[in-house]
C-alpha cells in the first residue's frame, strides 16, 4: 500500500506545484502597474511559437480474483508541445516518463522515458508531408484490429489499454498526394520495431512468443518446459528489412472508400519449434490487402472493413515439423452508430476472421466469429461520463465487458473507475486470462 500513496501522491505534487507557482507569477505582472501593459505588448511584438500542454496520470488497477493484489500503479508524466516553423510547417514533440513500482506487468523497475511524437509535417504545394516518429492509424473498427497493424501493440495489458497509448510510434515517412476527389497516401518505415510482451510470470503472459501456452491447451500435449528456448529471430536493420504501405481513398456519392496496401512484419514472433526439444520464435513476413466503406444513412452511420493476410504462420494439427503453415487469413467488420439523443451515442459491431484452410488441418477453430457493442453517454454538461463495451464469442465461448465512468472537476481534474472482466475457454487469450480480472483507478490532470 505504501508505493501506491507515494505514487497517487507524487502526481499530485507535481500537477500542484509547479503550475500554481508559475498562475501566481502571472497574476503578480498582471496587477502590478503597466505590468500587464508590459506583458500585452511584448506577446505581441513577440508571439511564442510554441503551445505547450501537460499532461500528469496515475492509472492504479487491483485483481478481483484470488490472489486478490495490485497489478499495477502507473504514474505518467507526459508533456506535448507543438513549434510553429512557418505557416505550412510545424514540428512536434511528445514524450511519456513513466514509473509502475507494482512491477507485476513487465514494466522498467525504474523511471523510464518512452518518445511518442518527433514529428515534421506540413505541405510542398499540395503534397501534405509527415516525417518523424509517429502513429498511423487505418481502418474502421473498434476493439479489435483489422488494418490497423502498421504500429505494433504494447501487450503487457493484453489489449485493455487503449490503442492511442498501447501502439508503438515509428520513425516513418508519409505523403498523402491528392487526386481529383481522392489521395494516395505512401508510407515507407525503414526498419522493424517489435511489438513490447508480457513474459514470465507477468500478469498477462501466455507463454513464449506470447501463444506458446494457448497452443499447449489446444493441443493437450506441449508444455513449454520441454523445450529448450532459442534467442528470438529479428530482421536485420536493411534496405530491405523496410517496411511500405499504400492506400487510396476516394469519394464516390455518399461513400468513403479506401483500398489499403502493407507490407512489414508481424508485431508478435511465431513460436516455431524444430522437433519436439527446440523452441525457436521468429517474426514473419505479412503482407495484407484490404479495404474500408463508410456512409451515413440518415442518422446511421455504416462502417466496413476486411483485410487479406496472404501468409499467415497458423497452427496445424499435420504438416511442416515446425508446426505452423503459412496460410491466407481473411479478417472483416461491419459497425453501426447511432446517436438517438444529444447525450447517447450506441456502436455495434460483428467481426468475421477464417483461415483459408480445412477444419481438419486446424489446431485451432477456422472460423472466429464476435460482436461488440459500445454504449458511451454524457451528462450534467459533459462532466459525468458512463459507458460500456462489451465484446461476445459467437463461435467460441469468450468475453471481454468493460465498464467506465469518468466525473471531470473544474477544466483540469478528471477521475475515472472501471472494471475488466475476461472469460471464456482457455484455448482463447480471454479465457486463459479469466482470473485477471481487475478493477481501475485513474486520476489526470491536464493543463
Amino acid at each position: 500500500m505504501k508505493f501506491l500513496w507515494i505514487s497517487i501522491v507524487g502526481s499530485l505534487l507535481l500537477g500542484a506545484i509547479p503550475f500554481d507557482a508559475v498562475l501566481a507569477s502571472c497574476d503578480k505582472i498582471a496587477n502590478s502597474p503597466n505590468g500587464g501593459a508590459t506583458a500585452q505588448s511584448t506577446e505581441a511584438k513577440h508571439p511564442s511559437r510554441w503551445q505547450w500542454t501537460l499532461s500528469l496520470r496515475n492509472r492504479t488497477g487491483f485483481r478481483l480474483d484470488e490472489p486478490r493484489v495490485f497489478q499495477m500503479a502507473r504514474a505518467f508524466f507526459e508533456p506535448r508541445g507543438i513549434y510553429k516553423l512557418s505557416s505550412q510547417w510545424r514540428l512536434t514533440l511528445e514524450g511519456r516518463a513513466h514509473y509502475d513500482p507494482v512491477g507485476r506487468l513487465g514494466y522498467p523497475k525504474k523511471l523510464w522515458f518512452d518518445p511518442r511524437q518527433f514529428l515534421l509535417d506540413g505541405r510542398i504545394r499540395s503534397v501534405h508531408a509527415s516525417l518523424g516518429l509517429q502513429q498511423i492509424v487505418w481502418g474502421q473498427a473498434d476493439g479489435l484490429r483489422v488494418l490497423d497493424v502498421i504500429n505494433p501493440l504494447d501487450y503487457r495489458e493484453f489489449i485493455l489499454e487503449d490503442f492511442l497509448d498501447s501502439r508503438r510510434p515509428l520513425w516513418a515517412l508519409r505523403t498523402d498526394v491528392p487526386i481529383e476527389r481522392g489521395s494516395l497516401q505512401f508510407i515507407w518505415i525503414p526498419y522493424f520495431v517489435p511489438g513490447r510482451l508480457p513474459v514470465g510470470e507477468n500478469e498477462f503472459a501466455l507463454g513464449a512468443s506470447f501463444g506458446l501456452a494457448l497452443i499447449s491447451s489446444a493441443s493437450g500435449s506441449l508444455s513449454s518446459a520441454s523445450f529448450s528456448l532459442m534467442p528470438t529471430w529479428r530482421p536485420a536493420y536493411r534496405l530491405s528489412s523496410s517496411q511500405v504501405g499504400l492506400r487510396y481513398s476516394h469519394s464516390l456519392g455518399r461513400w468513403d472508400l479506401t483500398a489499403n496496401y502493407f507490407k512489414g512484419w508481424e508485431d508478435v514472433p511465431t513460436p516455431y519449434w524444430h522437433g519436439r526439444l527446440i523452441l525457436a520464435p521468429r517474426f514473419d513476413r505479412k503482407e495484407i490487402f484490404g479495404g474500408t466503406a463508410a456512409t451515413s444513412l440518415s442518422s446511421v452511420v455504416l462502417r466496413l472493413e476486411a483485410g487479406w493476410n496472404s501468409r499467415k504462420a497458423t497452427p496445424v494439427i499435420a504438416g511442416p515439423s515446425n508446426g505452423f503453415e503459412k496460410l491466407g487469413q481473411f479478417s472483416s467488420v461491419v459497425g453501426l452508430d447511432h446517436s438517438p439523443r444529444p447525450w447517447l451515442w450506441l456502436s455495434g459491431q460483428y467481426f468475421l476472421q477464417f483461415i483459408s484452410a480445412s477444419q481438419r488441418s486446424l489446431l485451432f477453430a477456422r472460423y472466429n466469429q464476435l460482436a461488440s457493442i459500445y454504449v458511451r453517454t454524457n451528462f450534467f454538461r459533459d462532466t459525468l461520463k458512463p459507458e460500456l463495451f462489451v465484446l461476445v464469442g459467437l463461435n467460441q465461448r469468450q468475453y471481454l465487458v468493460r465498464p467506465r465512468i469518468v466525473k471531470t472537476f473544474g477544466d483540469h481534474w478528471s477521475v475515472g473507475l472501471g472494471a475488466d472482466w475476461l472469460g471464456g475457454r482457455p484455448i482463447n487469450p480471454f479465457g486463459f486470462l479469466s482470473s485477471r480480472d481487475r478493477a481501475v483507478v485513474e486520476l489526470k490532470w491536464t493543463d
